[in-house]
């Protein structure tokens, strides 16, 4: 019966989640899929994923993104039925809302299997669907939400008491198929899973089983085509965008993983960035959202690394906290818009805020602070996405003109 439950409400935030995703998906201009709006949207690439989706595979430049062509591909095959005669934008984003279905629907497996009662894990799942993250990439032709997801899979597998040496390697491959860095989630959780150095060999072992196996699907995805092995030099490429670190750029860091991916901030009037934008300045009822984001947050670490001294699930807490300090070291140096990588860091962030709720003496005031976290995030972050829409809108109509909109 609890099973039935849970399979129930899972179902029913997933849905939820979608059609969060197609309302906003309706107020994303169709010229940002043309080339000459390319970067409009947070700096992001738009027109060339969405390409990438439609004629899957001999992607030159996708050696950081293994798997998406073909996952975002399959995508747009399953939901064809539901777009006929609807622009490529529109039909990305009733693809990215069934993504974004299945990523609600993960996290509250995730959380129940943190031992969280439903009431808990529905509330954070319902912050994770309704975070900034989510808001503003589900609806667009990315990678970044499906990166979301393989992250989510990962900590789900991380969560399990004994998993399989098939579903560690699973995993590893969940959460490098669509970003290869995020494959440190699935390594660390196939370490953490094999803490002593007599079973580091089994580890090691799991890791090349992971790589074998994408590297398999990836020569399937591109069978026929020139396209360079997605481990080559053409990784180098990502060369032009590594800053030097400074205590500047430490603070854009921290703000803009840590707090811009679940609230969002105030966007820059002249194009969609969050780029130096402050945390609490997008007023009265976002700095409400920030505030109690950091509570849950901040407490929800201390959580975690105090559960995990006693032996609760410490392999989930290794990963996540050890996935997302190596996350901010490696984006100290990497990345221009720190928003990019919202998705990438989400579902670390939000396993370690759930913590907060696991003790039952905690829940009085953890769950009145997630509520609130709930209301004023969700106020806020549609507010904002309407925002950039409006002014990603205005910038595509320049570049692209009134009548043009992205290639059929």
């Amino acid at each position: 019966m609890a099973l039935l439950k849970d399979a129930i409400l899972a179902l029913a935030l997933g849905v939820l989640a979608a059609a969060i995703v197609v309302a906003a998906g309706r107020q994303i201009d169709p010229r940002l899929g043309n080339p000459l709006a390319g970067d409009v949207w947070f700096a992001s690439d738009i027109p060339y994923r969405l390409e990438v989706m439609r004629e899957p595979g001999g992607w030159e430049n996708g050696g950081a993104h293994p798997l998406f062509p073909s996952i975002g591909h399959a995508l747009l095959v399953v939901t064809a039925p539901l777009t006929r005669g609807h622009e490529p934008m529109r039909k990305a984003a009733v693809a990215g809302a069934l993504v974004a279905g299945v990523f609600a629907a993960v996290l509250y497996a995730l959380f129940r299997r943190m031992r969280l009662p439903p009431l808990d894990a529905g509330l954070f799942t319902a912050v994770g669907a309704t975070s900034a993250g989510a808001l503003f990439w589900y609806p667009v032709p990315e990678s970044f939400g499906l990166a979301g997801l393989g992250v989510a899979v990962a900590l789900w597998v991380a969560a399990a008491p004994r998993p399989s040496a098939a579903a560690l390697a699973s995993a590893c491959v969940a959460s490098a198929s669509c970003i290869l860095t995020n494959g440190i989630v699935g390594a660390v959780a196939t370490f953490a899973h094999h803490p002593r150095p007599r079973q580091w060999i089994r580890a090691i072992a799991i890791g090349a089983l992971a790589l074998a196996a994408l590297a398999a699907l990836w020569l399937v995805q591109e069978r026929g085509r020139d396209t360079p092995f997605f481990l080559s030099d053409r990784l180098f490429e990502y060369q032009e965008h590594l800053y030097p670190a400074s205590l500047d750029r430490t603070a854009q860091v921290l703000q803009g993983l840590l707090s811009h991916a679940v609230v969002a901030p105030e966007p820059q009037s002249a194009r969609p960035s969050f780029r130096r934008a402050v945390v609490a300045t997008n007023g009265p009822v976002g700095a409400l959202a920030t505030l109690a984001w950091l509570a849950l947050l901040g407490f929800g670490t201390f959580r975690t690394i105090e559960l995990a001294r006693k032996g609760e699930r410490p392999q989930l807490a290794i990963t996540a906290t050890f996935s997302l300090a190596l996350a901010v070291a490696m984006h100290l140096t990497l990345g221009r818009e720190m928003f990019l990588y919202a998705m990438d860091v989400l579902p670390l962030l939000l396993t370690l805020a759930a913590a907060s709720a696991c003790l039952p003496g905690d829940r009085r005031f953890v769950r009145p602070l997630a509520a609130l976290l709930l209301l004023a995030g969700t106020f806020n972050n549609v507010r904002q996405f309407q925002a950039a829409a409006a002014t990603a809108r205005t910038l595509s109509e320049e570049r692209v003109g009134t009548t043009a909109s992205s290639p059929r």
